[in-house]
């Protein structure tokens, strides 16, 4: 009759109400971003800034947790080169190419332990994330048809202009509690687009409610 009635408050403790129904935090970390620079040879370079995001989360199960988060990394400067032809002469023309990420992500989030101070996790989702970036071109120098050197006046700006694209992503991280309701979280994300083109590393604090 004990092992019944052990059996049966374990069962009800896995099947009982949740122990936590959501949570907010806030969280500090870099954003690095995958750039296509304009050579011959079409190169992707990396270039990282300071990131800052807000997120909520809804637990459906102790383990089964939607989350939504907003965050903006500072601006970054790129500097990139394209080959261009002025009166028939080949000559390359550069240009610093500035921006900054604005990113709202949604993932499924599967958050693995019960009742327990350290919980790692897995999640999947999208991010749409809306770029806005202006570019400054550099004067092209080129010599005329008798050899007379010239400068053209190309210098010019383009933007500030504003893309929205929508990528998935994978991430992995875990939840620390200091108290029953307050924790330290931290997670990495690779968000992908023909390979991985974006990272976050993040690490904040939040409360359960």
């Amino acid at each position: 009759m004990a092992a019944l009635v052990t059996a049966a408050r374990e069962a009800s403790a896995q099947t009982g109400p949740r122990l936590v129904r959501g949570d907010l935090s806030g969280t500090a970390g870099w954003l690095s971003a995958g750039t296509v620079i304009s050579s011959p040879r079409d190169s992707k370079d990396w270039h990282s800034s300071l990131f800052g995001s807000v997120s909520a989360g809804w637990y459906w199960t102790d383990n089964l947790k939607t989350e939504m988060d907003v965050g903006a990394g500072t601006e970054v400067t790129a500097y990139r080169f394209q080959y261009v032809v002025i009166n028939g002469r080949p000559t390359y023309q550069n240009s610093d190419y500035t921006f900054s990420r604005r990113i709202l992500g949604i993932s499924q989030q599967y958050q693995f332990l019960r009742n327990a101070w350290f919980h790692p996790h897995l999640a999947a989702g999208a991010n749409l994330t809306w770029e806005r970036a202006t570019e400054r071109f550099t004067s092209v120098a080129v010599g005329d048809p008798i050899g007379d050197p010239r400068g053209l006046p190309w210098a010019n700006v383009e933007g500030p202009r504003t893309t929205f694209t929508v990528r998935p992503f994978v991430a992995t991280g875990f939840k620390a509690y200091m108290t029953p309701r307050s924790f330290f979280r931290t997670d990495l994300r690779v968000r992908f687009h023909g390979g991985p083109d974006e990272t976050q590393v993040r690490f904040g604090f939040g409360i359960d409610f």
